[in-house]
């Protein structure tokens, strides 16, 4: 699924995942599921972007499976999968984070996603 913004800054330009057709997929439980996302996420004046991940999953997947504390940063809780949902909010949130620099706007979409380059090192 390509997606497009209106200005020139910060585009959400691909969602996938490595095992299923996004745009098809729907899982056994609408109310009781987790799945990993591949957000393809650059610059509108570029082709090329970074990957982003983001882990969605139910409150009641959470109740029948984390027995243990978990951080929230690169996580998406809703109530039943519905991946006009889902698209929506991950394109509103990326709409939002412009910035002077790639950098900058990195760092803003950072808060919620789990970008590709965290703790690199050259």
């Amino acid at each position: 699924m390509w997606l497009t913004r209106r200005n020139d800054a910060c585009c959400y330009k691909k969602i996938s995942n490595d095992f299923f057709d996004v745009e098809t997929y729907v899982p056994e439980s609408v109310d009781n599921f987790s799945l990993s996302l591949r957000i393809r996420i650059g610059l509108d004046s570029t082709q090329g972007a970074d990957d982003f991940e983001l882990f969605i999953c139910t409150p009641k997947w959470l109740e029948e499976t984390m027995w243990e504390p978990c951080w929230g940063r690169g996580l998406l809780i809703v109530r039943e999968y519905d991946f006009s949902t889902i698209n929506g909010l991950i394109c509103e949130y990326v709409s939002c984070c412009e910035g002077d620099s790639w950098e900058t706007i990195v760092m803003k979409l950072g808060k919620i996603f789990a970008w590709e380059f965290d703790d690199y090192q050259s």
